[in-house]
């Protein structure tokens, strides 16, 4: 599923929009019939800030987004490729 995705720039704070494939990759769980599905993203294109034009995202790595428990923050994680596994 192709999709927008807006990232900040960890260099100068700009928001970014970039095209990112919605993937969902079956993870391990301790009960055998429910299925854990975790949402990635993989970037279409090496991607880079419009502002001050540092690469942000590779297609190479998978982006996961989770919210923070104590202040409700969106914190992206970003993967390679290789370490992630496919069901």
């Amino acid at each position: 599923m192709k999709i927008h995705l807006r990232m900040k720039c960890k260099a100068c704070g700009y928001w970014n929009r970039i095209e990112v494939d919605k993937l969902f990759i079956e993870q391990p769980s301790s009960e055998p019939k429910v299925r854990v599905l975790i949402p990635f993203y993989k970037p279409l294109k090496v991607e880079t800030c419009k502002k001050c034009k540092t690469v942000i995202a590779e297609p190479k790595e998978l982006i996961r987004i989770q919210i923070g428990e104590t202040q409700r923050i969106r914190i992206i994680e970003v993967f390679p490729l290789s370490l992630v596994e496919y069901y």
